[in-house]
């Protein structure tokens, strides 16, 4: 019901559409009963998932991680929190989540998720250190031969870069890199000497910069324009890396600027730009679950493993609809999860018209 009824998710609005013998109780003692773990359905079913689409010719695969948040209203919440993203953005109250998405071609499918609770909470664990962990036990297809972890500047930490390393030197089957945005306040080491990003971000004459574009995921026939400049650096605590300084219009000031890092030396910066583009497909990811299949719209107000399940069947439900309807999906072409469940919805009908079209034809033949 998560995945193909239509209008809000609570509940109550699941039961008006469901069979009559489904009601609005029975999904609540199905979020309250502990005989079911939702990350472990969640992984199996990214597992099938990742097994029905067609691989890529390169064997890249992109772990995409992000943050985001569903706003609440009820104080009761044991997970809710008032927080920001920046200094910028409005306050909200809610429920605090990171997922983690690996991509390739035009394929987005979530393979875990972790609630961030309250930092007076007893169990708190930072953004980042939910996000190490699903990276660490996230376990790569067979054909994946190199694995390129992406995220912004919140996740451009040191301990994220060091973790990666360490998963490239212990999985000797593939090759493990990162494509990170990170702060201006990062010290370089140059001959004993240390200096700090922002100089040379702030110094670099718009003359070294050069012209470059990228092709659009879905859309190859429009592209996008940037300036970039790269140089191969060694930053403090996280060793040697290529650095792309990257904005969209030359006359852009350092404010406009993106700094971004990697270890995989055999990318172009042009490459690295590709790369890092891709993590926009984890805001779509976002969109979709919250507009098309109720993220955190179920009213649940008393246990954190009860609004922990209510989070994850939405990813649930957007894995149910990639694993059925992935015929659905044309590799290069943009596609989206309400495209889906109009396509599942449909069969759904159909072969209810058909099976109730059989037992009337059975009827009558007996009749007769």
């Amino acid at each position: 019901m998560q995945a193909v009824s239509a209008g809000p998710k609570t509940l109550a609005a699941l039961s008006r559409s469901a069979p009559e013998h489904v009601r609005a109780y029975r999904f609540c003692r199905l979020l309250k009963a502990g005989y079911w773990s939702v990350h472990l359905l969640i992984e199996w079913l990214a597992e099938e998932v990742i097994k029905s689409l067609p691989p890529p010719e390169d064997g890249t695969l992109y772990a995409i991680g992000d943050g985001s948040h569903k706003d609440k209203r009820g104080q009761k919440n044991p997970v809710a929190q008032k927080g920001r993203k920046s200094k910028s953005d409005p306050w909200f109250f809610g429920i605090r989540f990171v997922v983690l998405m690996v991509s390739w071609n035009v394929y987005r499918i979530p393979v875990a998720f972790r609630i961030i609770r309250p930092k007076d909470h007893p169990e708190y664990r930072t953004e980042n250190a939910l996000f190490r962990e699903m990276v660490e036990v996230f376990a790569p297809p067979a054909w994946a031969r190199r694995v390129i972890v992406c995220g912004d500047a919140a996740y451009g930490s040191k301990e994220n870069m060091r973790m990666i390393r360490r998963r490239d030197g212990a999985d000797s089957r593939r090759r493990w890199g990162f494509v990170f945005a990170i702060a201006r306040t990062w010290n370089i080491e140059e001959r004993g000497a240390v200096k700090k990003v922002k100089d040379l971000v702030t110094h670099l004459p718009r003359n070294r910069y050069r012209k470059t574009w990228i092709p659009k995921l879905a859309e190859k026939s429009q592209r996008k324009t940037f300036w970039i400049y790269s140089k191969r650096i060694c930053l403090k605590a996280a060793g040697d890396v290529t650095v792309v300084l990257s904005k969209k219009g030359r006359n852009f000031g350092p404010k406009r600027t993106k700094i971004l890092v990697t270890n995989l030396f055999e990318l172009t910066p042009r490459q690295i730009l590709c790369v890092y583009q891709r993590r926009w497909s984890v805001e779509i990811l976002f969109k979709e679950l919250k507009s098309g299949l109720g993220l955190g719209e179920h009213q649940v107000t008393s246990g954190e493993d009860r609004v922990e399940k209510s989070i994850g069947i939405s990813l649930i439900a957007y894995l149910l609809l990639l694993r059925t309807c992935a015929g659905e999906i044309r590799p290069g072409q943009p596609w989206s999860i309400f495209q889906l469940q109009n396509h599942l919805r449909l069969k759904l009908i159909m072969n209810q018209v058909r099976h109730d079209t059989e037992l009337h034809v059975e009827k009558l033949r007996k009749a007769a």
